[in-house]
């Protein structure tokens, strides 16, 4: 009986990574390039950045912080802060529709937005 359960334990576990390495795959496969960055800080737009130029640009020296947010081939990351942790620089880059960094200390968030849908967007 209790080599049965444990088979019955693995097969159960071994569909659940099957099917959530599907989901996963078809979500890649799926995503869509951005096409520009919103900058903004405690809710107001500062700058829209379009990520096919490449641009660097520092926010909140205006309120007594600094983040440096950079486009460069299609990507968009933060790459210098003065705020503790630095979480928003160590994110890195990103360029899909949707993905955002965030600078909580400061109320930065940078998000991508806008792009082309569908597999095709990925060949870029």
């Amino acid at each position: 009986m209790k080599h049965k359960t444990l088979k019955n334990d693995i097969l159960l576990i071994a569909a659940l990574l099957v099917l959530a390495g599907a989901v996963f795959g078809l979500l890649r496969l799926t995503r869509a390039r951005g096409g520009e960055a919103v900058v903004t800080v405690d809710g107001q737009t500062v700058a829209v950045l379009p990520l096919a130029a490449d641009t660097a640009l520092t926010v909140g020296e205006d309120r007594g912080f600094r983040n440096t947010v950079e486009v460069a081939g299609g990507r968009v990351r933060v790459t210098d802060a003065d705020c503790p942790d630095r979480l928003c620089v160590r994110q890195g880059w990103i360029s899909y529709d949707g993905e955002s960094i965030v600078c909580l200390p400061h109320k930065l968030v940078v998000a991508v937005r806008g792009g082309e849908g569908g597999p095709d967007a990925i060949a870029r």
